[in-house]
């Protein structure tokens, strides 16, 4: 063979070596970087527990490692099917994220709804992918290399890579380890998602626990409702959360209770017609509803957002029943992370609709016995005080008295309707009374003052054997006690005294020395004010006294003389306000 043949094929075969090397050298740097990439990513899932902290930080290494401008991970929103932002690297980061993607929309558009990677190697003459910048955002784009996310060969979103540095190009070896890291990340998502489901399993159970036990701690029911909604809220990860009753006379949705950012503009305020709203359609048609976008829904009423200043973006809605019938509607609205509700969170919230439909039942049986049992026994005290003729009206005045100076006392409700029924029963002792001693105008001779003076302890002995009425005993033992011990019957003294006893004295007497006799005059308002302050420390708790003082400023209590003056249409609307207040037990 010629020499020169010989140095031919010489010096081909050391280009094919030095090929072959060069080859093998990128080889290696390439799997050096996989290695390198695949440790920072072992580093990164094993220092960090929350998917966002993880994705931000996996998203900032191939930045880095694969020396591009920008990137982004986009998740598909498993309710509305679009690409929402999870992850954005770069100069315009702030305002990308913002955006959201239908599938076929752009480069990450395009592979989401084909599953297949795409590089995009002339970004700016590739008419087909001119919207790939949504909005007004302008950022000059020359190559793309993007890769879909799949769970069990579901596209569950994207991975995009922008603009290769030093002016190079995406090439195979970029795509397949993206690629590689594709699966890496779908694997974190995949057990992140199942831990975070765990959680929601555990939270769920431990949420459903605690409203049976709230529905089995009370009977009153706007309290039972206000704990159910509060509790459904924080599950449900929502900003409000109410409860709708149906008006049948009106057609309308009346809010019987909202919690969160809704509470105190929209309680007792706001009606929606049944015909135009989006709680109206689910009571009209006892469907159950998911709205994540309200401004794309037409039932949408956006008059109660106006009422309550409120901005409605997204709100799941179930009926309410009690025993088959369709009272109302539950709602929750807007997610905290600004996210839409879920499928199984409807579910979850169906569930929690029927346990509180039926808190709802057992509370309105409580309600309409305890409404009963109190007319029954409110009759009874009337003619009770029947015998006694002067004294019309007293029971209701002293009732009304006993309840205003334990609301100044802060009382609770539970204490206040204590207080109600003891001031009810508080003369129940005179039926054992003689009507000739009762009804005697004269001064009462000292036999019939001992007479007089056996009714608190003649009550409490009627009233003992019946247990609904075991806490009330103590008021109708106490009332004529005094705050020094010279009270009767048993001359306690101060702080002996039930605090039922000390109101209800005080309401007692005010009212006997402002009240009509046959042999006397009420004496004036501020006169009796002035000697109730005098008895104070004496004859009186101070503290009683106090809030009596601060109840009568706010005319909240009011003579038998008042009561008489005062235009028959407001006598009326006392009336009625009062017996709503017995019903409500408020």
């Amino acid at each position: 063979m010629p020499e020169d043949k010989i140095i031919e094929k010489l010096n081909n075969e050391l280009k094919e070596t030095r090929a072959q090397l060069s080859a093998m050298h990128n080889f290696v740097g390439i799997q050096d970087l996989k290695i390198s990439i695949f440790q920072s990513f072992g580093k990164i899932t094993a220092n960090y527990f929350d998917l966002d902290n993880m994705l931000d930080n996996i998203m900032e290494m191939i930045i880095k490692t694969m020396k591009v401008e920008a990137g982004s991970l986009l998740l598909l929103n498993p309710v509305t099917d679009i690409l929402e932002f999870k992850v954005v690297k770069g100069e315009r980061s702030p305002e990308l994220k913002k955006y959201k993607l239908a599938k076929g929309e752009g480069v990450v558009g395009f592979v989401a709804e084909s599953g297949k990677a795409l590089v995009v190697p002339d970004a700016q003459n590739n008419r087909s992918f001119r919207k790939e910048q949504p909005g007004n955002i302008k950022y000059p784009l020359e190559n793309i290399l993007c890769v879909p996310l799949k769970i069990n060969n579901k596209v569950i979103g994207v991975i995009e890579l922008v603009n290769k540095m030093a002016n190079k190009h995406f090439i195979k070896e970029d795509l397949d380890l993206l690629e590689s890291l594709a699966g890496q990340i779908c694997l974190v998502i995949q057990n992140a998602q199942l831990i975070e489901e765990s959680k929601e399993k555990i939270e769920e159970l431990s949420t459903l626990i605690s409203v049976s036990t709230i529905i089995n701690s009370t009977l009153d029911l706007k309290i039972l409702l206000n704990e159910v909604m509060d509790v459904t809220a924080k599950l449900l990860r929502a900003e409000t959360s109410a409860i709708f009753l149906i008006d049948n006379e009106k057609k309308e949705l009346v809010f019987e209770v909202v919690t969160g950012k809704f509470r105190e503009n929209a309680a007792n305020t706001v009606r929606i017609p049944m015909s135009e709203s989006i709680a109206g359609w689910v009571a009209r048609t006892g469907q159950s509803l998911l709205v994540p976008d309200v401004a794309k829904d037409a039932r949408f009423y956006n008059r109660s957002e106006a009422i309550a200043n409120f901005e409605t973006k997204s709100i799941l809605g179930v009926p309410l029943r009690v025993k088959d019938k369709l009272i109302g509607v539950i709602e929750v609205v807007n997610k905290f992370d600004g996210a839409s509700f879920l499928p199984y969170e409807m579910k979850l919230l169906e569930a929690l609709a029927d346990q509180s439909a039926v808190a709802i039942d057992n509370a309105v049986v409580h309600k309409e016995f305890q409404e009963f049992f109190l007319d029954t026994t409110t009759a009874l005290a009337r003619a009770i005080e029947s015998k006694d003729s002067f004294t019309g009206g007293h029971i209701d005045r002293i009732e009304h008295y006993s309840v205003a100076i334990a609301a100044e006392l802060k009382l609770s409700n539970e204490a206040i309707e204590q207080i109600r029924w003891a001031a009810l029963f508080h003369d129940i002792g005179k039926i054992d009374v003689s009507e000739n001693i009762l009804q005697k105008t004269g001064k009462l001779s000292d036999f019939e003052y001992e007479e007089v003076k056996r009714h608190p302890q003649i009550g409490a002995d009627i009233l003992k054997p019946i247990k609904q009425f075991k806490q009330i005993i103590p008021g109708i033992l106490h009332h004529q006690e005094r705050w020094d011990g010279n009270g009767y019957p048993n001359k306690l003294k101060g702080e002996e005294i039930s605090l039922d006893g000390r109101i209800i004295g005080v309401a007692d007497t005010f009212d006997a020395m402002t009240s009509d006799r046959p042999y006397r005059k009420g004496i004036a308002r501020d006169t009796a004010i002035e000697e109730i302050k005098k008895c104070s420390g004496s004859q009186f708790d101070p503290a009683v006294v106090k809030a009596f003082v601060s109840a009568c400023k706010k005319g909240n209590i009011k003579t038998e003389a008042e009561l008489k003056a005062a235009p028959a249409k407001e006598t009326a609307t006392s009336q009625k306000q009062l017996k709503e207040k017995k019903k409500s037990g408020k």
